[in-house]
């Protein structure tokens, strides 16, 4: 069991990972020095995420730290006072437990003197903060593949979800987060694997598809090849990833989907191919890729509604009204 002083030394630790950064709402504190990642698109992906414990501690750094180095990282002993309060006890304000914040905080020693003293499979591992994280999903959100390679030998559950349904698998692959990826893919059979791959978030996205919205073409390449379903449909409206290549106008991702073998006839459920959403875009270059693969019917398709379209002016009869009457008596117009 962890001696006391050496709990209240790792304390130490973690108020320096806490005092690192200057304490802005809502973004994780990381070692001086390190670079934060989620560029560009994922910036907002990035900053959605990490509101979690991180802004209770940091506004409060001195009140929730004097409160954990009270705890102890022995269970309730005879000798101790009744009231001494049990590590797995403590949950912050944002239901975030002791293991969610020294993962936060990149305080791994805490991190590893926790797992020594919990079992493989302890529920512990994973409890869900009120944003629904368990400690896996910070440790990809913080980069930390060492610590979840060791959650992952502790038995921790890569199913389960967080608030907006993405499992620790839908965040790496939407935060181009590829040494997660790999440390996943080690401890994970092909069928847990093709599980994970398959599943989808509550928007209705899976892994693929948020890359691909994500424009991640390294990520995308990586995802087919562990067999990930490049022509499966979101359940809202049926677009694949090549629909959402296209809505993105991203013509370097519709040629990489197109040769890993994306079916650019599967319809939508409103009947549209790819091809029919590149109509009225401007990327020419999309609209050339596709026609040459396209099945030749659907493109006759979109000509002969086309041709209604422009033809409808044409048709449009005005009528006049002559006969109308209100008690028997005509109107005049």
């Amino acid at each position: 069991m962890a001696d006391s002083i050496v709990f209240n030394n790792c304390m130490n630790g973690l108020d320096q990972h806490t005092h690192c950064r200057g304490g802005e709402r809502g973004k994780p504190d990381y070692p001086c020095g390190s670079v934060q990642p989620g560029a560009g698109k994922q910036a907002g992906v990035w900053e959605e995420r990490c509101d979690s414990g991180i802004g209770s501690m940091n506004e409060k750094d001195e009140e929730v730290l004097l409160e954990i180095q009270e705890l102890s990282l022995t269970e309730k002993h005879p000798d101790r006072p009744e009231s001494a309060q049990c590590w797995k006890d403590f949950v912050s304000e944002d239901g975030d437990t002791f293991l969610h914040l020294a993962i936060i905080h990149t305080a791994n020693d805490i991190v590893f003197q926790i797992l020594n003293n919990t079992r493989d499979g302890d529920q512990y591992h994973h409890r869900q903060n009120n944003l629904k994280q368990t400690p896996m999903h910070l440790a990809v959100i913080t980069q930390q593949p060492e610590v979840l390679r060791s959650l992952l030998w502790a038995g921790g559950d890569l199913g389960l979800r967080d608030i907006n349904g993405n499992s620790p698998l839908h965040i790496a692959c939407e935060m181009n987060l590829f040494s997660c990826m790999q440390t996943i893919t080690e401890f994970s059979t092909r069928h847990d694997m093709r599980n994970l791959l398959d599943s989808k978030n509550y928007n209705g996205l899976t892994c693929l598809q948020l890359a691909v919205k994500s424009r991640l073409h390294e990520m995308v390449k990586y995802l087919t090849q562990l067999g990930a379903d490049i022509n499966a449909q979101e359940p809202s409206s049926g677009r694949t990833a090549l629909h959402l290549a296209v809505e993105e106008q991203d013509a370097e991702m519709v040629s990489l989907l197109v040769q890993c073998g994306a079916d650019p006839n599967v319809l939508m459920y409103n009947g549209c191919a790819p091809y029919h959403l590149t109509l009225g875009r401007d990327n020419s270059r999309i609209q050339k890729e596709l026609i040459n693969v396209t099945d030749p019917s659907l493109l006759m398709m979109c000509e002969e509604e086309q041709m209604w379209e422009s033809e409808s002016p044409d048709w449009e009869v005005s009528f006049s009204y002559d006969d109308c009457a209100i008690g028997g008596l005509p109107l005049g117009c």
